[in-house]
C-alpha cells in the first residue's frame, strides 16, 4: 500500500514539474540603497565625500556596502542603476542596448547644444543618423585593414620621439608632457585622417593646437564643476562657471572646424581616412561634424591614459626594463593592465529602450544604467591582486600567472562593448602601445612629484596634481 502510494506521488511530482512557474521579478523600488533624507536625498553626503571629483570612489564604497547593483539619484531627481557585476554589464550591451543604443551625455554639454544648436560628432548622435554613419565608420575602422592606420601612427609618434630627443641633447627643459601628449594624440588623428601626403597647414597652425589642447583640458575642468549645482540655474544667472564652459566649448569647437575646413580644402591629396570617408559619400557637413569630434575626442582618452601608464612605469623599474626587450604583446598587457587600474572612462551609460530584465529586477523603459567600470576592474572577486599593477596576468604563457586566481577580462572594459562600442578603440590602441614602446627604448624616465599622485573624476579619470616627468636620453 505504502509503495503504491510513493510511487503515486512521483507520478503527480513529475507531472506538475511540466507547468514553469512565472518568476515574480524585483522592481527598482526593491532594489538596494543609500539611506537618504527628504528632498534633498543624499546630495549632502555626495558633497562631503568629494563631489563630483571622487565620484569613481564614492560610487565603489557604495558598491562594498550595498552590492553590485544599487540605486541612488546622487541629488537629482531621477534614480540612476549602478552595476558592478561583469555578467550583468556584459548582458547590458550585448543584449539590452537595442538597435540605436543611447548613453547618458553631460547635462553642460546637452544644455549648449539645445541653447546654441551646436550639431556634434557620433558621440553626439542617436537614432538612424548615429546607426548610417556608424556603420560606415565600422567598416573602415574596424573591419577594413588597419596598415594604414598603423603607419601613420608609427611615423607620427618616432617623429615626436625624435624632436624630443634633439631638444633634449641641445639642453631645452622639457615642456609640461600633459600639453605634448595632446598635441601628439591630435597630429595622430590628423595624419591617419591625410595618410601619407603632408598637409600644408598655415603658420599658425602649432599655436591652434596649443589653444585647441588647452581649450579641451578646461572644457572638462568646467563640466566638472558644473556637477555640483544645477546647470539650468548657472545658465541663466550668466555664472563664471557657465561663461568658462562656453568659452571653452565656443573656442574648442571653432578650432577643431577650422582644423578640419583646411584639411577638407586638401581632401583630393588625402589617402587617409578623409579619403575614405568622401568615398562612401558621406557629406562634408557630416564629415566635419564627425572629424571634430575625433580630434577632441582623442586629445583627453590617450592623453590621460598615457599619463597613467608611464606613472605606473616609473614606480614599478622591473616592469620597465621588460618593456624594453621589444616584446610588442607585453607592451599591449602594461597597457591594458593601466587601463584596468586606471580606466579613462570610469563610467559607462546606457538609458534603457524598453522594459527590461535586468538580472532579478524588471526595469522600465528610460531607465539610465551606470556601469561602474573603475570598481569591477579593482574588485578581487574579479581581478587577484587589484591594486597592484601586474602586466604579465593578460599573458597566459607566464608562469607567474598561475599565482593569480581571479581572472575576469569582461570586468575591465575600457572602450566598452556592442554597437555603440568607442569606434576609436583599435587607434587608440595601437597609438598608446606603440607610444609606450617607443618612449621606453628612447628615454630614462623619473617621476618628481612628492606627494601621493591621487585620480580624480572629471569626466574622466585624470590625476589630482600636475605630473612632472623628467626625460632623458637613454643610452642604447
Amino acid at each position: 500500500m505504502f509503495r503504491l502510494k510513493k510511487i503515486s506521488q512521483i507520478k503527480i511530482v513529475k507531472q506538475k514539474s511540466y507547468i514553469l512557474p512565472v518568476k515574480n521579478y524585483l522592481t527598482i523600488s526593491d532594489m538596494p540603497k543609500p539611506k537618504s533624507l527628504p528632498i534633498i536625498g543624499t546630495k549632502l553626503e555626495f558633497l562631503a565625500a568629494g563631489g563630483a571629483n571622487k565620484l569613481h570612489k564614492y560610487v565603489n564604497s557604495r558598491h562594498k556596502n550595498l552590492g553590485p547593483i544599487f540605486k541612488e539619484s546622487l541629488g537629482g531627481n531621477t534614480d540612476l542603476v549602478f552595476l558592478s557585476d561583469p555578467e550583468l554589464i556584459k548582458t547590458l550591451f550585448m543584449n539590452l542596448e537595442g538597435k540605436y543604443p543611447i548613453h547618458i551625455l553631460p547635462e553642460p554639454w546637452v544644455l549648449y547644444e539645445k541653447i546654441y544648436g551646436a550639431q556634434r560628432g557620433l558621440f553626439f548622435m542617436n537614432g538612424e543618423e548615429w546607426l548610417n554613419n556608424r556603420r560606415i565608420l565600422n567598416k573602415i575602422l574596424l573591419r577594413e585593414s588597419d596598415d594604414w592606420i598603423a603607419d601613420s601612427i608609427e611615423k607620427t609618434i618616432r617623429d615626436t620621439m625624435q624632436t624630443w630627443k634633439l631638444n633634449l641633447e641641445k639642453g631645452c627643459r622639457f615642456p609640461n608632457i600633459e600639453s605634448e601628449l595632446y598635441r601628439l594624440s591630435s597630429n595622430v588623428i590628423i595624419n591617419i585622417l591625410l595618410g601619407t601626403h603632408s598637409l600644408e597647414l598655415s603658420d599658425h597652425y602649432n599655436e591652434m593646437l596649443s589653444l585647441f589642447s588647452d581649450s579641451m583640458k578646461k572644457i572638462f575642468q568646467t563640466t566638472t564643476k558644473l556637477y555640483s549645482i544645477p546647470v539650468n540655474w548657472c545658465q541663466k544667472l550668466n555664472l563664471k562657471v557657465w561663461r568658462d564652459f562656453k568659452e571653452s566649448v565656443d573656442l574648442t569647437l571653432f578650432l577643431g572646424r577650422k582644423i578640419t575646413r583646411e584639411m577638407m580644402f586638401n581632401k583630393n591629396k588625402s589617402d587617409g581616412l578623409l579619403k575614405r570617408m568622401t568615398e562612401e559619400n558621406m557629406s562634408p557637413e557630416i564629415i566635419t561634424r564627425i572629424v571634430s569630434d575625433l580630434i577632441i575626442a582623442a586629445g583627453d582618452t590617450t592623453t590621460y591614459t598615457a599619463l597613467w601608464t608611464l606613472l605606473l612605469l616609473t614606480r614599478n623599474e622591473d616592469t620597465l626594463k621588460e618593456s624594453r626587450k621589444g616584446d610588442q604583446k607585453y607592451i599591449k598587457y602594461i597597457v591594458k593592465e593601466s587601463m584596468r587600474l586606471y580606466p579613462v572612462a570610469p563610467f559607462l551609460t546606457r538609458i534603457l529602450p524598453q522594459e527590461t530584465i535586468l538580472g532579478d529586477y524588471k526595469l522600465s523603459k528610460g531607465t539610465p544604467i551606470i556601469a561602474s567600470i573603475y570598481t569591477t576592474g579593482r574588485d578581487k572577486q574579479n581581478f587577484s591582486e587589484p591594486n597592484s599593477f601586474l602586466p604579465y596576468r593578460w599573458d597566459k604563457t607566464d608562469p607567474r600567472k598561475k599565482d593569480l586566481i581571479n581572472h575576469v577580462p569582461p570586468a575591465t572594459l575600457p572602450f566598452a562593448l556592442g554597437s555603440r562600442s568607442c569606434i576609436g578603440k583599435k587607434i587608440a590602441m595601437k597609438q598608446l602601445s606603440e607610444f609606450i614602446s617607443q618612449i621606453t627604448y628612447n628615454f630614462d624616465l623619473k617621476c618628481n612629484n612628492n606627494q601621493q599622485i591621487k585620480s580624480v573624476t572629471s569626466q574622466i579619470l585624470i590625476p589630482d596634481q600636475n605630473i612632472d616627468f623628467s626625460l632623458s636620453v637613454r643610452k642604447q
